[in-house]
């Protein structure tokens, strides 16, 4: 992947469609069985093949410091010469998985970006607004645009979207749900709440990641279809208000 197809500060322009078959791209390499079936991705194996084949430095036993903002720096991805590393303080924490995607992900995707250039590291990132009308992040700066790819990324060769979808049926027939098989239509109701976290629950144990990601991979998808929290009164009102 060059950066040729890039915006103006030189962020690679990719859709959620080029991301899903570069994860499945490099899940084939290493291990095509992970596409075939619901199981976990064998991160740790891929990144040790990464370090033995393409001497792509592996350390995850050292504290990695903070930013100039005062946030910890949880991973750190290493382009000249090619590093990946993770804090220690996530060894046995959950999230380790995912950031150690997420890393991977930069490797992967903007191993050709002059990061510099793009103004990476005087942008500080912060949580992004959200879009009323799509419901999804307005990504503005390079850094919103380059994290949001390397967090798709994880989703993506975490949760192979090939497989999950296949979970999920698996897991509706078990308990015997025969509604909207493939989908998950979640309301403020006790048994569609239940259902959903029996589903899920099976899921975390599937992929190896943590209900967060789970959630998410599934709205990313289009599984997961979310109406706990919708605001009627506030519609109303927008639609109310005078332009």
């Amino acid at each position: 992947m060059t950066t040729n197809n890039a915006d103006d500060n030189g962020v690679p322009i990719l859709t959620t469609d080029d991301i899903e078959l570069k994860a499945e791209e490099v899940i084939s390499y290493f291990d095509r069985t992970v596409l075939d079936i619901p199981q976990r991705t064998p991160l740790l194996e891929i990144i040790k093949e990464l370090n033995k084949k393409y001497n792509v430095a592996f350390n995850c036993s050292l504290p990695l410091g903070a930013t100039k903002y005062g946030n910890i720096i949880l991973g750190k991805t290493q382009l000249k010469p090619k590093g990946i590393f993770v804090d220690v303080s996530l060894i046995n924490d959950p999230r380790f998985h995912f950031i150690l995607a997420h890393e991977l992900g930069h490797l992967i995707l903007h191993r050709f970006v002059d990061i510099k250039k793009t103004g990476y590291e005087e942008q500080e990132l912060v949580d992004t607004e959200i879009d009323f009308v799509t419901g999804k992040k307005n990504l503005k700066t390079a850094r919103d645009w380059i994290e949001w790819q390397a967090n798709y990324f994880a989703s993506a060769i975490l949760i192979p979207r090939a497989t999950v979808i296949q979970a999920v049926i698996e897991k509706q027939k078990e308990m015997d749900i025969k509604r909207n098989i493939g989908q998950i239509i979640l309301e403020p109701k006790q048994y569609s709440v239940s259902d959903y976290k029996e589903i899920q629950k099976q899921l975390v144990l599937i992929y190896n990641v943590n209900a967060t990601n789970i959630e998410y991979r599934l709205k990313e998808l289009g599984i997961l279809i979310d109406r706990m929290n919708l605001n009627v009164k506030h519609v109303s009102e927008f639609f109310a208000t005078e332009g």
